[in-house]
């Protein structure tokens, strides 16, 4: 265990990026996922709170997904959602404030739940719906798309103090990284 924090919270993030750039294999095609219906709108909060997410939502780019939670492997690499499953997307904590939410762009060639993130822009919205029934909702503020043989840990690792939220997926040629802070 490491005495110095920091450290060992690049270390930790450093190892999770190893594990997106080595975890985007192809597997069966995604399972279509059913649209729940919308019913009166849960209280919309900007803090991540305690409760766990349980939904992510991205309107301008078409996502809805159910999230799981990414344990870790005994190795203490986080766990991917599955590959046969590109519409699932996948959330850790990664400090008190801070949350990653880890998407496919592709799986068995069919597109996966973040194939336009890319497409995101400052300013865009993200929604978290959480167990306790309330919204935590983002504020797009920076994406970053960074070659892979450049590798992204560094570029995660340094803004490990932010608060809010990182989507992270890997593609094809390149990764992409876009930032979220809470919403005022």
């Amino acid at each position: 265990m490491c005495v110095n924090g920091f450290v060992g919270t690049r270390v930790l993030i450093a190892v999770l990026c190893v594990a997106l750039a080595t975890a985007c294999s192809s597997g069966p095609a995604p399972k279509p996922t059913a649209a729940t219906s919308d019913s009166a709108a849960p209280p919309v909060v900007s803090p991540l709170g305690k409760s766990d997410p349980m939904e992510l939502r991205i309107e301008r780019i078409g996502v809805r997904s159910s999230l799981v939670e990414l344990g870790l492997d005994p190795q203490g690499i986080v766990e991917m959602p599955p590959a046969n499953e590109g519409m699932q997307a996948g959330w850790r904590q990664t400090h008190p404030q801070q949350w990653i939410i880890v998407g496919r762009i592709e799986s068995n060639k069919a597109r996966g739940v973040f194939y336009r993130l890319n497409d995101l822009q400052q300013g865009d919205t993200v929604e978290v719906s959480k167990k306790d029934g309330s919204v935590a909702r983002f504020t797009v503020t920076r994406s970053e798309r960074i070659i892979r043989d450049d590798f992204f840990a560094e570029a995660v690792a340094r803004d490990a103090d932010e608060q809010g939220l990182r989507l992270i997926t890997c593609g094809t040629r390149d990764n992409v990284i876009v930032h979220a802070a809470p919403a005022q």
